[in-house]
C-alpha cells in the first residue's frame, strides 16, 4: 500500500494528529547508516576498524600524535600548550599543572574554582563561578553534595587525564566551505567532555572577533559556572547542571558500556549543487502532523530537525534551555561538536548520527527542569551507532518579521533546510523522513505558516516524507494540513509554489492586512479558473503571477517583477504560473474590466465550495464573453439604430427589467 494512501481523513476532529500515519513514514532502522564507517580524506575516524560491537574501540593511533596548528583543535595535553606565568616571567607545560592541581581531594567548589584558575592564570581575577557555588551550597542537600565531591568529581577528572591515551590522532576542525566526518567512540568523547568540564582547552576562553577561535562556539563550562541565579526564575540554570552531572554519573559508573560511536559531519553544498528552485517540477511528499509529542521522543529513527544557532548548541552552556540547548543537556554527546565545529554558512548543516540520550526533562525555557534518568534503548546498526540522526540548521533571525517574505531570505532558508534535509543522498538511508516543527519561530520571528511550508517545499525537493509536531498547537496543526492537502489535489510543484512566495512578498506591500495561505488559496482558485476555460478568456487576476525569482524586486513597481536568472548566467528565464497581469500583453478593448472582491473578503474552506467556486467563474466568464459577442455583431451591422432597438426590446421583454454589467464578484457570497 502507498504510504500517502494511510490517511485520517475519516477520523474524528478530536485526533491529535492529521496526514499520513507514522507508521507509514521511512525510518532508518536496519538500514546502513550515513557516512560509512571508513577512515578516508573526508572522514577522519578516531579508533582501530572494523570494531568489535562487544568491546569498546581501541584509540587509533596506538601513540600519541599531536597536531598543534590552525587545522585541528590545540589539545590540553599537547607540547606546545605552554602557561606563560608573567609573575615569575616563565613557561611550563600546561597539562603538567593541570595534572598536578587535581592530586589532592577537591572538596568544594570553591576548591575546584581555585585548581582550575590555577591552568587558567589569564582570567585569576575575572572568574567566579557563582551557579557552581550556589548549586552546591544552596540547592543541592549537603548529602547530595558530599557524593559529588567524594566519589563523582573524582571519575570526572580521572576520565580527564586519560586525554593523552584516548584521543591520540589530532581531531580536524570543520571549517566553513568543506565537508568532512569525525568519528568518536563515546569513551573518547567522555573524555573530551570531562576536559571542557573542567576547562582544560587552551584559546577556547576569549570571545572578541579578532581572537583565534572568535568563529567557533565556547566549549568549556567556565561560562556556565559564572552565571548568576538572582531568583526563582533562573532556577533552570541549576537544573542544566543536573543534567551534566546525570550524564557524567553514567558514563562514569562501573557498568557502563561505552562501546557506541558518534559521527560528527559537516555539509556544505556550493552553488551548483543548489536545486533551481523556479524549475522545480518536484511534487509535495507526505505529511504526518500532530500538536502532541516532540521530536525527539517520537521522531525516532527519522532525520532529527535541531532548530540550531549558527554557533551549534546556541546558548547551552549560558543562559539558553530552548529546543536545541535542551537536546543538548538531554544528549550531552552533542556538545562536543561545539569543540570543532565552526560557525555554519548559509549553504551548510552538521549533522550528528549515533548519540545517546542520559536525561529526561519537563518544561521549556524558564520552566526547564531534569526529570530523571532516561535509559536510551534505541538500535544501533553494525558499527553500534544509535539509529538517531540530529541535523542541524539555523535559521535567519528577523528583527523586522516582514523581511522574510524577501526572496533572497526565501532562498537562503530554502537552501538551508535543504543542505540538512538531502543528508545522505544516494544511500541506503536516502528516504529516511524528516522529523522538525517551528523552525525559526518564537525568538527569532519567524512565521509559523511560511517556515512550514519552507520546509515541506525542501523536503520534496529531496524527496522525503515529514512528520511535523506543532508543540501544542492544535490551530497551526490544521491549517498546515489543510494547505498541504490542498496543494497536493492541485497537483502543484515546488517550482510553482516558490513562484506564489515571491509574489506574496510584492502583494504584501499594498496588502498588509492579508495572511499568506489566504493569498495562496485565491491565486490557485483563480488559476484553475483560469484552465477550465481552455485558454479562451484570460483572468486578470489582482494577484500578477508572471516569470519570477529569487531575486531583490523594486518596492515602486508593486505589479511587475523584472525577469532576472536565479542565478547569475545559468537559469534562463523561467516560464509564469497561466495566470495574467494586467501589465501583460492583452488587448483592453477584448478583455471586459472585472474585478475580484479583495481576497480577504472571502474564504472557500473544502473542495466542494472551491468546485462551486470555479464552476461559476467558468459560467460568469462564458455569459459576458457571449453578451461581449452578441453586442459586437450588432454594432457590426450597418443600421445601429434597428438592430440596437430590437436588442433593447427583446432584452425587455426576457428580462422585464434593465440588464446590468455585471462583476465576477457579484457571483460569490462575501463572507460574514
Amino acid at each position: 500500500m502507498e504510504p500517502g494512501n494511510m490517511t485520517n481523513e475519516n477520523q474524528d476532529e478530536t485526533t491529535n494528529w492529521k496526514g499520513t500515519d507514522k507508521s507509514m513514514l521511512p525510518r532508518s532502522f536496519s538500514k546502513r547508516l550515513f557516512p560509512s564507517l571508513i577512515r578516508s580524506v573526508q572522514h577522519t575516524v578516531l579508533f582501530k576498524t572494523p570494531i568489535d560491537p562487544n568491546n569498546m574501540p581501541e584509540p587509533y593511533p596506538k601513540d600519541y600524535r599531536d597536531g598543534w596548528d590552525m587545522n585541528h583543535v590545540k589539545m590540553p595535553c599537547s607540547r606546545h600548550n605552554l602557561l606563560i606565568d608573567n609573575d615569575n616571567n616563565s613557561k611550563k607545560n600546561r597539562w603538567d599543572i593541570i595534572k598536578d592541581s587535581f592530586k589532592k581531594p577537591i572538596l568544594s567548589s570553591q576548591e575546584l574554582e581555585k585548581a582550575i584558575l590555577s591552568y587558567n592564570l589569564k582570567y585569576k581575577d575575572k572568574w567566579r563561578f557563582h551557579l557552581l557555588h550556589s548549586f552546591f551550597d544552596e540547592y543541592l542537600c549537603e548529602e547530595e553534595t558530599e557524593l559529588f565531591f567524594n566519589n563523582l568529581l573524582p571519575k570526572i577528572i580521572k576520565l580527564a587525564l586519560q586525554l593523552p591515551t584516548l584521543v591520540t590522532s589530532p581531531i580536524p576542525l570543520l571549517k566553513q566551505n568543506h565537508s568532512h566526518s569525525i568519528s568518536f567512540s563515546q569513551m573518547q568523547i567522555a573524555c573530551l567532555l570531562a576536559n571542557a568540564f573542567l576547562c582544560t582547552f587552551p584559546h577556547r576562553n576569549v570571545s572578541s572577533w579578532q581572537s583565534e577561535y572568535s568563529s567557533y562556539p565556547q566549549i568549556n563550562f567556565n561560562g556556565l559556572f559564572q552565571l548568576r541565579v538572582t531568583s526563582s526564575d533562573n532556577n533552570y540554570l541549576y537544573e542544566k547542571l543536573k543534567c551534566v552531572i546525570c550524564y557524567f554519573k553514567r558514563v562514569t559508573s562501573a557498568n557502563s558500556a561505552l562501546n557506541g560511536i558518534v559521527t560528527y559531519s559537516r555539509r556544505y553544498l556550493s552553488d551548483s549543487e543548489l536545486p533551481f528552485w523556479l524549475k522545480s517540477t518536484n511534487k509535495l511528499t507526505n505529511l504526518y502532523i500532530t500538536s502532541d509529542g516532540t521530536i525527539e521522543n517520537d521522531g525516532d529513527g527519522m532525520l532529527q530537525i535541531d532548530f540550531a544557532n549558527k554557533f551549534i548548541g546556541g546558548g547551552v552552556l549560558g543562559h539558553g534551555s530552548v529546543q536545541e540547548e535542551i537536546r543538548f543537556l538531554i544528549c550531552p554527546e552533542l556538545l562536543v561538536s561545539q569543540l570543532f565545529s565552526e560557525q555554519m554558512q548559509p549553504t551548510e548543516a552538521i549533522v550528528i548520527t549515533g548519540v545517546e540520550r542520559f536525561s529526561n526533562y519537563s518544561g521549556y525555557a524558564d520552566s526547564f527542569e531534569w526529570d530523571g534518568v532516561h535509559v536510551d534503548i534505541t538500535p544501533t546498526d553494525e558499527n553500534n551507532r544509535r539509529y538517531c540522526t540530529v541535523v542541524a540548521i539555523d535559521a535567519i533571525f528577523y528583527r523586522d518579521p516582514l523581511t522574510q517574505f524577501l526572496p533572497k531570505n526565501l532562498r537562503r532558508e530554502l537552501n538551508k533546510a535543504f543542505v540538512g534535509f538531502s543528508w545522505g543522498h544516494g544511500s541506503d538511508c536516502s528516504n529516511v523522513s524528516i522529523a522538525t516543527g517551528n523552525w525559526g519561530c518564537g525568538a527569532f520571528q519567524g512565521d509559523c505558516h511560511l517556515k512550514s511550508l519552507l520546509q515541506l517545499l525542501s523536503a520534496a525537493q529531496a524527496k522525503r516524507d515529514v512528520a511535523y509536531f506543532t508543540f501544542g498547537d492544535t490551530k497551526l496543526r490544521e491549517s498546515i494540513n489543510d494547505m498541504h492537502t490542498f496543494l497536493k489535489k492541485q497537483n502543484m510543484t515546488v517550482g510553482e509554489i516558490c513562484k506564489i512566495l515571491i509574489k506574496y512578498n510584492t502583494y504584501l506591500s499594498t496588502h498588509p492586512s492579508t495572511g499568506l495561505y489566504d493569498f495562496i488559496y485565491d491565486v490557485v482558485i483563480n488559476n484553475d479558473a483560469q484552465k477550465c476555460l481552455n485558454d479562451k478568456i484570460p483572468i486578470k487576476a489582482n494577484i500578477p503571477v508572471e516569470s519570477v525569482t529569487f531575486e531583490d524586486m523594486p518596492n515602486s513597481s508593486p505589479t511587475i517583477i523584472e525577469s532576472t536568472p536565479e542565478k547569475l548566467d545559468v537559469e534562463s528565464k523561467l516560464s509564469s504560473i497561466d495566470c495574467v497581469d494586467t501589465s501583460d500583453n492583452v488587448d483592453k478593448d477584448e478583455t471586459p474590466e472585472v474585478r475580484f472582491l479583495p481576497v480577504n473578503q472571502f474564504r472557500l474552506k473544502n473542495d466542494e465550495e472551491r468546485t462551486m467556486c470555479i464552476k461559476q467563474q467558468k459560467n460568469s466568464w462564458l455569459q459576458l464573453n457571449d453578451s461581449k459577442k452578441d453586442f459586437q455583431a450588432v454594432i457590426e451591422k450597418p443600421s445601429v439604430t434597428g438592430p440596437l432597438s430590437t436588442l433593447k426590446r427583446d432584452r425587455k421583454e426576457h428580462d422585464e427589467k434593465k440588464r446590468v454589467k455585471r462583476k465576477i464578484s457579484d457571483y460569490f457570497s462575501p463572507k460574514s
